[in-house]
């Protein structure tokens, strides 16, 4: 087999993900191998290399229960490996390996073992990034950003392996540059929506997703929007950003419509959009031209800054949720403003943060505030759901205490749009 070997930027995008496999170490546990793997490497002065593989769970030709081939998938990669190095399963498809290797030759021949024994197992569209300690990073979370970087490109690039490039060699623009960059990226296209379901918690059936927003740089890779937002609204340019990405996810969940897949959108939107005269109208304006009722959108609200908002902003969003955009209070929980919120506006469900979430089944005190947060949302008629689900325990702990909807690595990571509609189709083909 030939691999294609091309080399990407490391990202600026922090990778949080979760396990699900028994057996296998989860993120968690993988980040602690990688620290011991760096503190044994300074001192001998070696090196190794991390690679994250997209394992194809979801090719429509899978034709394997999803723990059934996750078994596989795991049995697949540890015959190609020593034993001595660690793997690992991170999310929905992703599976990281901590190999003792610690050249680019070396590690790109491991990873054609394991697409090899993947491909044999008769999955489609495998593909790996490649991060290499000392040359990319010495810290484990840029290591880990490397290889997740380096991994998206071989899926836009659909090369099997892709490497990341030496950090030394790919110097990170300053803020300035990034700024003055912004304007042409919009042009350009450079920002790309990643899908995460929102599923009901009892059936695990996809109900809504929520796009997220990427900046897709030439340098950095994927870049997350607390990395660009503001830059957007200092240059001018948020709200033809905003308006771009509003109208790139109302045109997806049309074409998923007119292909029979009943999700409806949800969206995070920044406040400084609503700060001009008619925003409110011009969101409408899309939903009309594309032939989707209001009810299908959902507008997320982040705590900062809901407590002092303009009148434009205030008379924007009630125009918007009168004509029956859903509006959503994100995070919920840990914000000052959040109680003021659901008394002062029109918010239809609220989104219980993920710090409180993931911690219930450890935490008593967190599992009863997030008991109070889900009872309170019941009594004000909100619907109420649940982020940073990444476990069965954590979900069965929420469906107890009357949570009716979630999201989190449990069920999928964020996904592109081909994706979301294979997992979706292959969720409501399960039911």
């Amino acid at each position: 087999m030939t691999i294609d070997v091309h080399r990407s930027t490391p990202s600026g995008w922090p990778v949080d993900i979760g396990s699900a496999v028994p057996g296998l170490p989860d993120r968690a546990a993988f980040m602690r191998q990688l620290d011991i793997a760096i503190r044994m490497a300074e001192r001998q002065h070696s090196t190794f290399a991390v690679l994250l593989i997209d394992s194809g769970l979801n090719a429509a030709d899978t034709g394997l229960l999803d723990m059934e081939h996750l078994d596989q998938v795991a049995s697949a990669i540890r015959s190609t490996v020593r034993l001595t190095d660690t793997v690992a399963f991170l999310s929905g498809n992703e599976f990281a390996v901590l190999l003792s290797v610690g050249n680019e030759g070396g590690a790109v021949r491991v990873v054609g073992k394991i697409v090899a024994a993947l491909e044999a197992l008769g999955l489609a569209d495998v593909a790996a990034g490649i991060s290499i300690f000392g040359i990319h990073s010495r810290e484990g979370e840029a290591l880990l950003r490397a290889a997740e970087s380096a991994l998206y490109q071989a899926r836009r690039a659909r090369q099997a392996v892709v490497v990341a490039v030496k950090a030394e060699l790919a110097p990170a623009p300053s803020q300035e540059e990034l700024e003055r960059r912004i304007g042409a990226a919009i042009k350009e296209d450079e920002f790309v929506l990643h899908f995460q379901p929102i599923v009901k918690l009892q059936s695990g059936l996809p109900v809504a997703v929520e796009a997220l927003a990427r900046w897709h740089h030439p340098q950095l890779g994927l870049l997350p929007p607390a990395e660009f937002l503001h830059l957007a609204e200092h240059d001018g340019t948020l709200v033809e950003l905003s308006l771009r990405l509003v109208d790139s996810a109302l045109a997806l969940l049309r074409r998923w419509r007119d292909r029979g897949v009943p999700l409806t959108m949800s969206l995070n939107l920044a406040i400084g959009m609503l700060e001009r005269e008619g925003s409110a109208q011009v969101i409408l304006g899309c939903l009309h031209g594309l032939s989707l009722p209001p009810e299908s959108l959902t507008l997320e609200l982040r705590d900062e800054g809901l407590h002092a908002l303009s009148p434009t902003v205030h008379k924007n969003l009630f125009e918007l949720a009168a004509a029956g955009v859903c509006l959503s209070l994100d995070d919920f929980g840990r914000g000052s403003a959040s109680l003021m919120v659901l008394r002062d506006l029109p918010v239809h469900e609220i989104k219980l943060d993920a710090a409180f979430v993931s911690q219930i089944c450890r935490s008593e005190a967190d599992a009863a505030i997030v008991g109070a947060l889900i009872g309170l949302g019941r009594k004000l008629g909100k619907a109420v759901i649940a982020k940073g689900i990444e476990s069965a325990d954590v979900r069965q702990k929420l469906c107890e205490l009357g949570c009716e909807y979630g999201q989190g690595f449990h069920f999928a990571q964020a996904l592109g749009a081909d994706e979301l509609e294979r997992w979706s189709a292959k969720r409501n083909g399960a039911a």
